[in-house]
């Protein structure tokens, strides 16, 4: 059988063609450094691939999840060092406060000091992170700590939420990212309501409901000056500007010169003709004030009661006459949800007692009570005040923990987010040795396999030169 022209031309190309594509295929693998360039260089292989790629890719958004939150906690961990460091400030200024030998300027000056320090926490309370609130919870629609007014005093309300954030780091593990604002500025741990001691009001019997502070107002109405007309005795005013509440012993030695309200202090009578005598002023044991005109006295003895008539509000709206006889006086602040019990057999005194529901006020409208203590030194003496400041104290502590406690919960969560991202690196590494010997290409095998193409094609194309040579012969015969 004579092989034609055709069919040589063909069997060259057909060769020419395999070893050229053979060379192409190694110079490929060489520039790329894969060994599987489409599914059909290795099916399995590809499969193989393709499944890892994917789980480099879970991995891959593990971990800038990760990222993200630990930029997140660090940043909430960083601002609450600052509210760590307002509260040792504040509370170095609140000892500076209790010092007697402070003015009344010096205290209104502390006071602006406060007054900055609130709005500092504040702007840490409310700061945000790209569009999250870092201390509302998983509410951002809205500020978490928000100011309202209630009652005419300035207090702070927390509307974000108890909820926490989590990042999803593995396929079954998820991590909480912060931690929510109640549980910092105003985490609770109620002990109990107390009162400061200023009128002599103590606990009723039944519970009571409330958080933070209230202002107990005990107001002096009247007073009943009892059988002081006849020893020619009045009330200076009509007793305008007394403050005692309750009945009251009044003793009154001519012989000694003294005169006696209550327990209160033994007190020197002045003589009728002294300037002090028109308004002599009385203290019983609490401070409750008597202010008496003695310029018509007649030097009798005297033994009697005084009685200061008053009332009483927790609202600053709603007054209740003090019977002096309740041991279980209910009283409401519907407004700011307060509901107190009362005993008022030991009052003795008019006055704004501040109510304290321990273990319960946020840190901003701590430092609102303690600037208001710190600016009422006209209507209390310094140990009151002192008082005050000693009970605002205790809850300032507890307060800061709340804040170092809350740090510390950061602190954990970033290690333990930093712990996952070591985690996740370590398999990612181990994904892409495993994708590396699936896809990969042995470079020196390749750079063989391309010389030894190379060769191959220029040998084919010299056999196949000399093969479809033709001459005159080919066409004799």
């Amino acid at each position: 059988m004579r092989i034609g022209t055709f069919a040589t031309f063909g069997r060259v190309l057909l060769g020419l063609q395999k070893n050229q594509f053979q060379l192409i295929r190694a110079q490929e693998q060489l520039a790329s450094g894969s060994r599987i360039l489409r599914p059909s260089d290795d099916p399995v292989g590809a499969s193989q691939a393709i499944s890892i790629e994917r789980q480099l890719a879970d991995v891959a958004r593990y971990r800038e999840a990760i990222r993200s939150g630990r930029s997140d906690l660090d940043t909430a961990a960083s601002s609450l060092q600052d509210v760590s460091g307002l509260m040792a400030e504040a509370r170095e200024l609140v000892l500076q406060g209790m010092n007697g030998t402070l003015s009344q300027e010096d205290r209104e000056i502390l006071a602006g000091e406060f007054d900055l320090i609130r709005e500092q926490l504040l702007d840490i309370g409310n700061q945000r992170s790209g569009d999250r609130y870092l201390f509302g919870g998983t509410e951002s629609s809205r500020e978490p700590w928000r100011e309202v007014t209630v009652g005419g005093v300035r207090r702070v309300v927390y509307t974000g939420n108890e909820d926490s954030q989590y990042l999803r780091v593995g396929d079954t593990i998820e991590v909480p990212v912060g931690v929510p604002g109640s549980e910092i500025f105003a985490r609770l741990d109620p002990t109990g309501a107390s009162f400061d001691g200023l009128t002599g009001v103590s606990l009723g019997l039944t519970a009571n409901e409330g958080a933070g502070y209230a202002s107990l107002q005990l107001r002096h109405d009247s007073t009943d000056p009892g059988g002081l007309a006849g020893v020619g005795i009045a009330l200076t005013g009509g007793g305008a500007d007394d403050s005692l509440l309750g009945a009251n012993s009044l003793t009154i030695d001519p012989v000694a010169g003294t005169i006696q309200l209550g327990d209160g202090p033994l007190m020197n009578l002045p003589s009728p003709t002294a300037p002090i005598s028109s308004e002599f002023i009385v203290t019983n044991e609490d401070g409750g004030e008597l202010h008496l005109d003695l310029t018509g006295y007649d030097g009798t003895a005297y033994t009697g009661t005084v009685t200061g008539n008053g009332s009483i509000s927790l609202d600053g709206t709603s007054f209740t006459a003090l019977s002096f006889t309740e041991t279980d006086l209910e009283l409401r602040d519907d407004e700011a949800g307060i509901v107190l019990h009362v005993n008022t057999t030991g009052v003795r005194r008019a006055g704004e007692e501040l109510v304290t529901f321990g273990g319960t006020t946020n840190v901003f409208d701590l430092m609102q009570g303690i600037s208001d203590d710190l600016r009422s030194g006209g209507d209390l003496s310094q140990p009151e005040i002192v008082e005050r400041l000693n009970q605002r104290l205790d809850e300032l502590d507890r307060n800061h923990q709340n804040v170092l406690s809350g740090l510390g919960v950061l602190g954990s969560r970033s290690s333990r987010l930093q712990s996952s991202d070591g985690r996740a690196l370590d398999v990612e590494v181990l994904l892409q040795s495993q994708l590396s010997d699936v896809a990969d290409a042995d470079l020196a095998e390749v750079a063989i396999d391309l010389a030894r193409s190379d060769m191959i094609l220029q040998l084919a194309q010299a056999s196949g030169a000399r093969l479809i040579q033709t001459t005159l012969l080919n066409f004799l015969g």
